[in-house]
């Protein structure tokens, strides 16, 4: 009796953990695209912003993420194009789900430029790697918010 108790136990303990199961995902979308910028949104309110890294040797893409809760990605829109308007001396730094992104505005030839900057490491750390956007337009802006 004990010798089949324990088969059983083994037979149902098994095929508890053998199933195989399917977790549906939230469908994403691309918002806007630009050349090695995009804008996604994932789900109802979870937006991703990606850009390839140009100070990587592999260019790999980076991202911020953000939820859209009381109209944040207007919000972002608004605050990003204010700064082709105003543009800042120092870059303006912004929280987005708790990354930090610094967006670096620059002025040549007449033209108004956007760079978005995310650093990896502690506040204490001295040998911090900065990640960066290609520079975007106020255009580039639009197309990527399809505004």
């Amino acid at each position: 009796m004990k010798k089949v108790f324990l088969l059983l136990l083994l037979v149902v303990s098994g095929s508890a953990y053998s199933q195989i199961e399917f977790v549906e995902m939230d469908q994403s979308e691309v918002v806007g695209k630009i050349s090695l910028v995009y804008l996604e949104k994932v789900g109802e309110s979870d937006y991703n912003f990606f850009y390839k890294n140009i100070n990587a040797i592999g260019h790999e893409y980076v991202n911020f993420s953000f939820k859209n809760v009381d109209n944040d990605i207007d919000k972002l829109y608004n605050g990003i194009m204010s700064g082709f308007e105003t543009v800042p001396r120092d870059p303006l730094k912004m929280k987005a789900n708790g990354q930090i992104v610094w967006l670096k505005y620059t002025r040549d030839d007449g033209i108004v430029y956007l760079q978005f900057q995310q650093s990896v490491g502690t506040e204490d750390s001295t040998n911090e790697e900065v990640k960066v956007s290609r520079l975007l337009t106020k255009e580039d802006i639009t197309a990527l918010f399809k505004k």
